[in-house]
């Protein structure tokens, strides 16, 4: 190949009716590199897919494969070309086939009738699995895969097109630390072997482990591409936010009150065992440790998701159960669902809807909504936690992650709540939109709601809480007062054997 590029952009710009998506934008890929693409929620990534695929045609500039212009006018044509995207949840067929997944839309047929080759479908479709060391049933439905398994099958499709540029759009947000590192090992295997990938990104670790550039956007407008060896994470962030982020984690500013929420001794066979805390008003519990250690599912019990099926759970002093959600905010307890679109939002709904929708009897005369009030509420909510829309009435589903999450805590605000568990509150966000989230925790607290933080991770658990539990294997191994702790003792109780209670540094 003469051509030192394998994807060129140059000068592309996509104008919508009022808004301008992507402007400007220059990008080199070359043939085996890995190149980061990253920038907050907005800044045109998904523009850029979709210009690349040929889901959106540029309004200016062009795009070159391997020095020749090129112009899709639809996905097709871009699949034709050797490039495939995969997106960070998943697009696949959930009730049908691993097989019918990878070949849907190229399948192999009979020469002679042309009827379907499944045994042929079947033998490919295993031949590229364990080309990517995995050994998933081609014939097993994708509905019952892990998301980190669906999206090796993904991976597999786009090899079975004959792909020489993949596009994977924040692949790991989703995935455990060790279903990353087998995202890696595949990621990097497609590499040596010669194909191209842009790796779309928010997580720092990801660009540093496995790209060798990175391409950075900015309120749809290209900044700058940097070898990644050159680049440090305050650079980066400043390419990526505009500003300097001096202080991610804001300043404590009000000490504890009495305490609001005891645990006590709760467990549930098979998930967790002996869990007892407590937490103050204007405090913040940080709750870490590995995947599958029963963060989730401690938070799940204290909100009636699912019963426990020993200790016990006080509120003020007064001995609690909740049968159900509705019962625990009728108590005063709210949660923020790690999985904010399955869980938390309706996203095909207004952020009023949004907003108001655990508040309706507040809001309504029999079968009636008061809309005014309604109104008055999801816009004096959404404006405390600073959600950036052009109106109430725009769909969540327009919004970037950031602001869907700040939505949802909206949602909980409209209650008269004491106690708020947020359950991996920045999953999925760009570092800006961390900060201002990192602010509003910040100021629930203050307001002396008590907080139990739970993430996987550390720097913002050492960056947010006073206390921090750490869970290992459904029982709490380590509670440490935050002064002096670091991402190694924590590491070092998540993964020990002894446990610790009541550690400082």
């Amino acid at each position: 190949m003469t051509n030192e590029f394998v994807l060129e952009m140059k000068g592309i710009s996509k104008a919508f009716p009022g808004v301008k998506a992507l402007n400007d934008m220059q990008f080199q890929l070359k043939k085996g590199e890995i190149h980061a693409l990253m920038g907050e929620n907005g800044a045109g990534k998904s523009t850029f897919i979709k210009i690349i695929t040929g889901v959106h045609q540029p309004t200016e500039g062009e795009m070159l494969l391997v020095g020749e212009k090129v112009s899709f006018q639809n996905p097709k044509q871009a699949q034709q070309h050797g490039i495939a995207a995969i997106y960070q949840h998943v697009t696949s067929y959930p009730d049908l086939s691993v097989t019918e997944n990878i070949f849907m839309n190229h399948e192999i047929r009979h020469q002679v009738w042309k009827t379907l080759n499944w045994r042929e479908m079947h033998k490919q479709a295993r031949q590229l699995l364990r080309e990517l060391g995995s050994s998933l049933d081609p014939k097993a439905q994708m509905n019952t895969l892990s998301v980190a398994q669906q999206q090796i099958v993904e991976i597999a499709k786009a090899i079975s097109t004959k792909a020489k540029i993949i596009i994977m759009d924040e692949p790991t947000a989703a995935l455990t630390a060790r279903e990353s590192e087998e995202l890696y090992r595949i990621t990097e295997k497609l590499r040596d072997e010669g194909t191209s990938i842009i790796f779309i990104s928010h997580r720092f670790e990801d660009m540093y482990r496995l790209a060798s550039r990175v391409t950075v956007l900015r309120d749809s407008n290209y900044i700058g591409t940097w070898d990644v060896e050159d680049i440090s994470n305050e650079k980066l962030i400043v390419a990526m936010v505009g500003r300097e982020i001096n202080q991610i984690f804001p300043d404590k500013k009000t000490s504890a009150g009495e305490t609001v929420l005891e645990v006590k001794n709760l467990c549930k066979l098979g998930e967790f065992e002996d869990i007892s805390f407590s937490i103050k008003s204007g405090e913040i519990l940080g709750m870490t440790g590995l995947v599958g250690a029963g963060r989730t599912e401690v938070c799940q019990a204290i909100f009636g998701i699912t019963a426990f099926d020993k200790g016990e759970i006080l509120l003020s002093g007064r001995s609690i159960r909740n049968k159900n959600p509705q019962a625990a905010m009728n108590n005063g307890i709210g949660y923020l669902a790690e999985d904010r679109l399955d869980q938390g939002l309706l996203v095909d709904w207004s952020i009023e809807k949004n907003i108001t929708l655990a508040n309706l009897s507040d809001l309504s005369s029999f079968t009636w909504i008061h809309r005014d009030k309604e109104k008055r509420q999801a816009k004096e909510f959404g404006e405390k936690v600073h959600i950036k829309a052009t109106s109430i009435f725009d769909s969540v589903n327009s919004l970037s992650g950031g602001n869907q999450q700040k939505v949802a805590v909206a949602k909980l605000l409209t209650k008269e709540l004491k106690v708020i568990l947020l359950d991996e509150p920045t999953k999925g966000v760009d570092i800006g939109a961390k900060a201002a989230i990192y602010e509003i925790v910040q100021q629930l607290a203050e307001a002396g709601y008590a907080v139990l933080f739970v993430s996987s991770e550390m720097p913002e658990i050492l960056g947010m809480s006073d206390r921090i539990l750490v869970l290992k294997e459904g029982r709490i191994a380590a509670d440490f007062v935050n002064r002096g702790i670091t991402q190694e003792m924590i590491l070092e109780a998540a993964m020990g054997e002894e446990q610790v209670q009541e550690k400082s540094g």
